[in-house]
């Protein structure tokens, strides 16, 4: 099973605070399809910054595994 990590900014952050606060089920739909739908397929061509955290990242000091956990901003 892999595991991937995405990113976005705060306005979309605050975007989906309010879909989950208001239950706004189309509301999540268009987010799902205007900003975490492009991303993942984003991240899918070749040399996309974005990776498998199940798989080995060369030429980094740490593994993955380690690296901040996105959220995390301690």
């Amino acid at each position: 099973m892999r595991t991937w990590g995405l990113s976005f900014g705060e306005t979309e952050r605050m975007e989906l605070e309010r879909i989950v606060v208001d239950k706004d089920q189309e509301a999540a739909l268009a987010f799902l399809q205007k900003v975490i739908y492009p991303k993942v397929k984003e991240s899918e061509k070749p040399g996309s910054c974005f990776h498998d955290s199940s798989k080995p990242v060369g030429e980094l000091e740490r593994p993955v595994s380690d690296h901040k956990k996105l959220g995390d901003f301690r």
